[in-house]
Order: C-alpha cells, then sequence, then structure tokens
C-alpha cells in the first residue's frame, strides 16, 4: 500500500511539474509571437537555403525545375505546420518561424554532404556532424542573433520596457531549440514536448548532438510548437518524394524501364490514404501532380488536427500506418537510389581533403591563438590577403568572423567529443575480447575508417593483454573512465600517435568542418573545381541526370545511415500494424 502511494505521489509531482513548465513556455511563446517580424528578419538574414540545395534528389543530378529543393521544402514546411498550429490552437507566428528555418543549418547534398563529414570526424575520433545543431548553434554563437533580434525589437518599439526585452532574449533559445530538434527522419508516432527544459540543458543538447552519434534522434523540443516541426517536415517531404522520384526518372520497372505515371504500388496506398482513383488517374493523365500533393498533405493535416491536442501531437493509428507505407515505397523506388558509387567514391574523399587543407591553413599561420578574438581582430583578414583571388578565399573570410563565444563552443564539443569517442571505442574493443570475437573493419566504399579501425585494434590488443593477467575480472565504470583519462592525457600531452589527431589539430579540423557544411551544393561542387579535386570529365560525369542513367540500380551505392533510418521506418510501419490488427 505505502509503495502504491509513494507511485502515485510521485506521478502526481511528475505531472505537476511538467504541467507548470508547459504553462510557462506557453506564456514564454506568446511573448515571442508579439514580436514575430522583427524575430523572422534577423533569422531570414541569414538563412541560406535556396534552390541551389539538395533536399532528397542530389541537386547536381537534377533534371527538372519543379523538383523540391531545399528552400521548396521549407516554405511548404512553413505552411503545413502554420495550418496543424491554427487547427490545434497552438501559436501560428512562431510555428511559422520554426518551420521556415528549421533546415538553416542543412549542409550540401542534403543528408549525404552531413553523413559524410560526420564520416571524416569518426574516424578522427571527433563525434559526429548534425545539420540541426549547425543551425542553431551558428546563430546563437557565430552570428549572435539574441543581441540582433533585441536591436531589431528597440528600433521597431521604441517604448518596450528594458524588463520586457530581458525576457524576451530569455525565451528565444524555444526557436533554436525546434531548430535543434526537428528530426523528421525517425519514424516516432506520439510526439510530446519536454517542457521541463531549461535553457541550459537544450545548451547540453547541443554539445551531444556533435559528441554522440545519432544523439538528436533522441532530442525532444520543450515546446508543443518546437515538436510539432518533427511530425511536419514528414508530412511535407513524403508526397514531395514521390512526385520527385517519379519526375526524375528514378522509378523503374523490373526491365529498368523509366515509370513516367504513379503505378499500382502507389496507386493502392493513395487511395487507402483518401485519394479517389479518378483524381489519381487525372494527375497521371496531365502529368501534373499539384493538386494530388495538396490533396494528400490536406488528408494528412486535418487527420492530425482530429487526433492531437496542443501537448500530444500524432495522428490516427490507420493514417499513421499510411504514411509510413508511402515513405517506405519511396525508400525503395527512390531514395535510396539518390547516391551512386561515383559520388560515394568521389565527394567523401574530397570533403576529407578540403577539411585537411582547410586545418592546414589554420595551423600553418599560426591562427588558433587570434581564432577566439577573430572578429575583433582588425589585422587578420590583411595577414591572410594571400588567400584572396583563391579557392579558400571563402574560408579565410568565414574564420575572421569567429566570435569568442563560437571559439569556445568549439573547444567544448571537441573536448567532449575526443572523450565521448575514446571511451566508445575502447568499450567496443573490451566487448570484443572478452566475447573471444574477431574485430572486422569498419568499411564502406568511398569512407575512410583507417585512423579509427587502428584505434580499436590497439586497444584490443591492449585489452588481451589485460585479460590474459586476470585484470579484466571485475572490470567497471571506474576502470573504464581511467582508461579514457589515460588516452586523452597522452593526446592533450602532445605524445605522438597517428591515429589521433593532436589538440590544435582537432580543433582546426571542426572548424574545417563548419566552414563546408555552410556550403550549397553549387558552391561545394565549384570549390570542387577550383581547387582541381575534381577535373571537367569527373563534373560532367557527376552531373548526369538520373534519367539519362541506362542501368540505374547497377550504379546505386546506398548510404549505411540511409539503410539504418530506412529499416527502423519500416519496422515501425511493421509494428503499428500489428498493433492495430490486435
Amino acid at each position: 500500500m505505502k509503495t502504491n502511494l509513494r507511485k502515485k505521489v510521485s506521478q502526481a509531482k511528475e505531472k505537476f511539474i511538467d504541467t507548470k513548465g508547459y504553462l510557462s513556455k506557453e506564456i514564454q511563446v506568446r511573448r515571442l509571437a508579439k514580436y514575430a517580424n522583427e524575430i523572422d528578419m534577423v533569422l531570414t538574414k541569414y538563412n541560406k537555403k535556396s534552390c541551389d540545395e539538395t533536399m532528397m534528389v542530389k541537386g547536381p543530378r537534377k533534371s527538372c525545375g519543379e523538383t523540391t529543393n531545399r528552400k521548396i521544402h521549407t516554405e511548404d514546411l512553413e505552411k503545413t505546420v502554420a495550418q496543424i498550429a491554427k487547427g490545434l490552437g497552438l501559436n501560428i507566428d512562431v510555428v511559422k518561424i520554426m518551420g521556415k528555418h528549421h533546415d538553416i543549418g542543412h549542409t550540401f547534398l542534403g543528408h549525404s554532404g552531413e553523413w559524410w563529414i560526420s564520416n571524416v570526424l569518426e574516424d578522427y575520433g571527433l563525434g559526429c556532424f548534425c545539420h540541426n545543431t549547425l543551425g542553431a548553434s551558428e546563430l546563437i554563437y557565430t552570428h549572435k542573433i539574441y543581441d540582433e533580434i533585441i536591436e531589431k525589437i528597440k528600433v521597431h518599439n521604441p517604448k518596450v520596457t528594458p524588463k520586457e526585452l530581458a525576457k524576451i532574449r530569455g525565451s528565444l533559445w524555444l526557436i533554436m531549440d525546434a531548430i535543434n530538434g526537428h528530426n523528421g527522419e525517425m519514424p516516432d508516432k506520439i510526439f510530446i514536448p519536454k517542457s521541463t527544459k531549461t535553457e541550459e540543458e537544450f545548451e547540453e543538447e547541443m554539445v551531444k548532438c556533435y559528441t554522440t552519434p545519432k544523439y538528436d534522434r533522441k532530442v525532444k523540443p520543450a515546446t508543443p510548437e518546437g515538436n510539432l516541426m518533427r511530425l511536419g517536415d514528414k508530412i511535407s517531404y513524403a508526397p514531395l518524394d514521390m512526385i520527385d522520384g517519379l519526375q526524375e526518372g528514378m522509378i523503374r520497372d523490373e526491365n529498368n524501364q523509366i515509370v513516367d505515371v504513379l503505378d499500382e504500388d502507389y496507386i493502392r496506398i493513395l487511395t487507402k490514404i483518401g485519394i479517389a482513383k479518378e483524381e489519381i488517374d487525372m494527375a497521371n493523365t496531365k502529368k501534373d501532380y499539384v493538386q494530388l500533393i495538396e490533396r494528400i498533405r490536406e488528408i494528412f493535416i486535418n487527420d492530425v488536427i482530429k487526433n492531437s491536442t496542443k501537448r500530444k501531437i500524432q495522428m490516427s493509428d490507420e493514417m499513421m500506418i499510411r504514411m509510413g507505407e508511402l515513405i517506405d515505397l519511396n525508400n525503395i523506388k527512390a531514395v535510396k537510389k539518390v547516391v551512386l558509387t561515383e559520388d560515394k567514391q568521389t565527394y567523401p574523399p574530397a570533403i576529407r581533403r578540403l577539411m585537411n587543407e582547410f586545418k592546414n591553413i589554420i595551423i600553418e599561420n599560426g591562427l588558433l591563438p587570434r581564432l577566439p578574438k577573430a572578429n575583433s581582430d582588425m589585422k587578420l583578414n590583411k595577414d591572410l590577403e594571400q588567400y584572396k583571388s583563391t579557392p579558400y578565399e571563402g574560408f579565410v573570410n568565414y574564420i575572421c568572423r569567429t566570435t569568442p563565444e563560437e571559439y569556445a563552443f568549439i573547444e567544448k564539443i571537441v573536448e567532449e567529443a575526443t572523450k565521448q569517442g575514446i571511451t566508445e571505442e575502447l568499450t567496443l574493443a573490451r566487448t570484443y575480447v572478452e566475447k573471444r570475437e574477431s574485430y572486422q573493419d569498419k568499411q564502406e566504399i568511398g569512407l575512410d575508417y583507417t585512423a579509427k579501425n587502428t584505434r580499436i585494434k590497439q586497444y584490443i590488443q591492449y585489452y588481451d593483454k589485460q585479460l590474459q593477467k586476470g585484470n579484466l575480472i571485475g572490470y567497471g565504470e571506474e576502470n573504464l573512465q581511467e582508461d579514457t583519462r589515460a588516452v586523452l592525457t597522452s593526446i592533450k600531452m602532445g605524445k605522438y600517435n597517428p591515429n589521433y589527431l593532436n589538440e590544435e589539430e582537432r580543433i582546426a579540423i571542426m572548424i574545417g568542418a563548419k566552414y563546408l557544411a555552410t556550403l550549397n551544393d553549387t558552391e561545394f561542387i565549384r570549390l570542387l573545381q577550383e581547387t582541381q579535386i575534381i577535373n571537367d570529365e569527373q563534373y560532367k560525369s557527376l552531373t548526369r541526370k538520373y534519367k539519362d542513367i541506362p542501368n540505374l540500380d547497377d550504379e546505386v551505392s546506398e548510404h549505411e545511415n540511409f539503410k539504418e533510418i530506412s529499416t527502423m521506418q519500416k519496422q515501425a510501419t511493421i509494428k503499428n500494424k500489428q498493433q492495430v490488427q490486435l
């Protein structure tokens, strides 16, 4: 009885704290809405999302002007979440800002660019890369938009009090939190905000997104408005991916012939969603799918509004299954075909080379001591004049804008990523030793894991010796932390280890990664040409259109990351079906 009573008291306390947090966030969001125009003006200044950035279809291979790019997607999401917000009574003004700018940190070549940058960082033992966090962190630490927004509000609202301005500033992180937590790739069924989250917890989440692989999948925004981005993202891209695959000639039949109309597989799903076959036939006849996309989106949106509350956003079980089936079919017919073997053989090594060249510019010019105050160092740009009118001018201009806050953030994520990476690799090595299993090198076409594989093998040798001495008996968390500290200390002391960059190099390589991620598809490809990483013949091949490739399936090379995400999505669809049947 006492146990049950304690449990009920604990649950009641948790509910009270959550409700208190929810009401507090609601007040803060309403406060931001009063100044939505000013906030949007500042964010728009730094939002470069354009027609030159990949959504699903790789920009260099895109053949149709109507095919979705990152700009089209963000505009579409803005409308989608605004409509849902209106139906649920959420704050439309703030939701539109979140939707419009949610992908502000997305890399060139879509998720491929993000994953390929991650590969380089992972091999160097430097964690991972997350476009969500790049967007939020650049706005906060590089552009210092909190200050800029407050100044903009003061100009447009001369009577606003210092007390009110302080409250506005203390609430702005909620928009950044939505950007950092918008991950729409995961097959979640119910979306509930983390109402008790604080600004400090949000900032810590940004660090973890850089240091812990796949951590971004766990992040839950603090507000219902931010939480809406995660489901709205899927509602936006699911029908667009379908039509993009069709228009770009990526969807083929069993004879590898291009399918230029929605086939029976799609018709079966769309009619279950609620689209009349006559509508599909008409769209197929006219080869015009704009109205069809709108109908699909409207059905999804109305279902969300019907089945959600402000604090719990979800679809009906039936519609969640149908959207899952649509995404699963898109993954099979189109999405898995966006990356070709030549892409993976060319781009990841190019990214690694560029990141190292950026690193060398920093190290060889002795720039690290100056970067913490680069934005106020009037001589820095002049001292780097030799890079003017070279392919590296953009990078030099970027680092010359480094703020003390941004540099401190980079130092922190490098420190934490290195520590986390050592711990994970030590744990993996010990597991292999304890299970008496042989380690198989991590491999993927075009991606280099040489340093990572070598480190793990070194750790395996170390633990194998410890096992023979009987030192692994009772090995616990304290032992693991001690081993991690030993490796970390060795790196910091500058002891030579060919499988780890030294401390300066690690910071420099991270800066190079962040700069590279700010480029769009066109800027990235141009950089490869200007640095002669690719020649004219390679450029011609890398920009072949999907529809012009006779045996497309033979040239496809899927990302391992994509395989994992698509498998999880498929499993979620199957699980949802089983639950409904029960």
